[in-house]
């Protein structure tokens, strides 16, 4: 398997120290499924992956939606030019004719990620141009009590807490420089990605997206996780997972702190906001 990680700079901040050390992170790109048959084309997905074994994820995905009955129903497989002329994002796959196409099924599966770039460029430009909210940024410190704290509020969510199944998404509020942890709303999904639309809906349908806080999530990072943190003008993230290389990326392009790997004693802080850390 190939070497699908990047090396990225990271703060690590633990007792009473905070260490600038090299870390590597998972590669995250978006591959584009595109279908051949005859001369018809039709997109099937688009969807975020970890570089690597693409044709075993195109059969995997086409097997199990249906598409296909079995590894003959595939003539061929090849990669496109994308718009950073580097044939890695889009791959299509020429289909044999006995394969019945089903348009619907390829609507379904396109609607989750219509805001996304064939690559890492592109989405982040894409990114830019949508994004409209400004960023309110909390008055706050950020430190190993404070982080841990967080960490504790995720573990007392209720859902989790009986079934250790669900992700967990919340927003604590700052007020006066301090943390409202009694009135922070947090919300449990089986996905991280419905467990954020849902904060960010509350958010919006009582505070109009006004309140400053800090986003809490209780997953890795994902650079969809961060695009949606961006489009709502959250200008902190913690989590208790690991971003993706192309979450950082976003996340420093548009000057959001990112911390992941909460723990009660150390985080990392992977972007540019070593002002931000108090010991």
């Amino acid at each position: 398997m190939a070497e699908n990680y990047v090396d990225v700079n990271r703060y690590k901040v633990g007792a009473n120290q905070v260490l600038l050390e090299k870390d590597p992170v998972a590669e995250e790109e978006p591959l584009l499924i595109q279908l051949r048959q005859q001369e018809q084309t039709q997109v099937f997905s688009l969807t975020m992956r970890t570089p690597g074994e693409d044709k075993e994820l195109a059969f995997g995905l086409l097997f199990s939606e249906g598409v296909i009955k079995g590894k003959n129903d595939v003539e061929s497989l090849d990669y496109l030019l994308d718009s950073s002329k580097e044939p890695k994002n889009i791959l299509e796959v020429r289909l044999s004719d006995k394969v019945t196409l089903e348009t619907a099924r390829f609507e379904r599966h396109l609607t989750s990620y219509s805001g996304c770039g064939l690559c890492g460029k592109t989405s982040l430009q894409a990114l830019e141009l949508k994004q409209s909210r400004a960023f309110k940024t909390p008055d706050l410190k950020l430190s190993n009590q404070l982080v841990k704290t967080l960490k504790e509020l995720l573990a007392e969510q209720p859902l989790f807490s009986l079934t250790g199944g669900v992700h967990a998404a919340g927003l604590i509020y700052i007020h006066d420089g301090k943390l409202a942890t009694e009135s922070a709303p947090f919300f449990e999904d089986v996905g991280r990605h419905n467990a954020l639309d849902k904060l960010i809906g509350h958010e919006l349908l009582n505070n109009d997206l006004a309140q400053s806080g800090l986003l809490v999530l209780s997953g890795r990072i994902g650079f969809e996780l961060v695009q949606k943190a961006i489009m709502a003008g959250f200008s902190t993230i913690i989590a208790l997972g690991a971003p993706s290389h192309l979450a950082i990326r976003a996340a420093n392009q548009f000057d959001v702190a990112l911390i992941g790997f909460a723990k009660d004693n150390s985080f990392n802080l992977y972007t540019s906001h070593r002002e931000l850390i108090t010991t």
